[in-house]
């Protein structure tokens, strides 16, 4: 009986072992061409805790077989500070005269400021509770989706103006302030519409020179409560196979979407030559295919300043039902190699089924580094 109990133990380790290896190969592989890969990239970090508990199992029992999660675990080592970091710093502390060389920034998306619970009538009180976010942390340029102006009684975009932000941008090419916008405190040179109205970019005026701000709202899954309800009958071993197949297909073709829309951004990174920030909802995590392109050639302001796990999605109106959806790190601020991030902090505010997350990035040097 033991020896059976035992050799199912290994089987189990065995599989979330490479559960765990294949969730990192999503960056290796379009899409198109290694879905499943792309699939597993979001469990990463569920699946490396998982080995860990094998390794702790093992242990305790005596057995050699500790060492296969660990060599598993140290193989893909480099993918634990994609979630987890320590010794950062949450406040921009630098001298007043010097201050004109960095950028404070932050990225929200403010859910039509609606809660988790899409609440409407909730929503004056939450564009208040922003305006006093943005009255505290004080940020050059705001990047903001699913954002809208005006309620009831609140007038946000007047409120944002009087505040400073005259410099404004929207991913509509009408230039409506609604959905995806950037507000800003130095000037807006020009905006540039990628993929309208979700993906652009503002060109901005700073020091006599240009920094370059992306807006993202890569394509969402449009996941509704029975889907929810699916992943959360998936986390307790329970399935519907025909609704699981339509939650399935929708994570399919959102990924593919990802896989267009990077090929959409790539020529704007690598062709620009002076410094350009990268902010937005993703809607996909470190392990993804899309995040792992980007980072090749930009880096990640979390991994440079951020400290913990912080998670920037943290549920939606599943809230009702109990039926939590998993939280992910899916709202990001990369930036060219020559800027370097010197402070990240992510908010704790309620307004929104998303955290705000506000980083501070030394500009000193626009122009790439020869």
């Amino acid at each position: 009986m033991k020896k059976t109990l035992k050799i199912l133990l290994l089987i189990l380790n065995f599989v979330v072992l490479v559960l765990m290896l294949g969730s990192t190969m999503a960056g290796w592989r379009t899409p198109s061409k290694g879905l499943l890969f792309s699939m597993m990239g979001y469990g990463y970090l569920y699946f490396t805790l998982a080995n860990v508990f094998f390794v702790v199992l093992w242990l305790c029992l005596g057995s050699k077989w500790f060492l296969l999660s660990v060599a598993g675990i140290l193989v893909r080592l480099s993918f634990l500070p994609l979630y987890f970091q320590v010794g950062g710093t949450e406040t921009l502390e630098v001298e007043p005269s010097e201050r004109q060389n960095y950028v404070k920034l932050m990225t929200y998306n403010v859910h039509h400021f609606q809660g988790v619970e899409m609440d409407e009538t909730i929503a004056d009180q939450n564009m208040r509770l922003f305006l006093e976010m943005v009255d505290a942390e004080t940020p050059d340029v705001l990047v903001l989706q699913e954002y809208v102006g005006k309620g009831d009684t609140v007038h946000l975009t007047d409120a944002l103006h009087r505040r400073g932000y005259t410099g404004h941008a929207s991913g509509h090419a009408g230039g409506s302030m609604s959905g995806e916008v950037i507000f800003s405190k130095m000037p807006v040179l020009q905006v540039h519409h990628i993929s309208e109205p979700t993906i652009f970019y503002a060109d901005l005026l700073h020091q006599d020179d240009t920094l370059r701000v992306f807006c993202l709202h890569l394509n969402s899954y449009g996941l509704d409560d029975s889907d929810h309800q699916q992943l959360h009958d998936l986390r307790h071993g329970t399935l519907d196979s025909t609704t699981g197949r339509s939650t399935y297909y929708k994570f399919k073709q959102t990924i593919l979407k990802h896989e267009e829309e990077w090929q959409q951004l790539e020529p704007y990174f690598t062709q620009w030559k002076k410094g350009l920030i990268v902010a937005g909802d993703f809607n996909d995590p470190p392990a993804s295919y899309f995040y792992q392109q980007c980072t090749k050639l930009l880096k990640d302001s979390y991994c440079e300043a951020g400290q913990g796990f912080s998670t920037t999605y943290h549920g939606t109106f599943t809230r009702r039902r109990n039926t939590i959806f998993p939280s992910f790190r899916i709202d990001m601020v990369l930036h060219s190699p020559q800027l370097k991030a010197c402070s990240y902090k992510r908010l704790k505010a309620e307004i929104s089924d998303h955290y705000p997350v506000v980083v501070g990035i030394k500009t000193e040097n626009l122009a790439v580094q020869k």
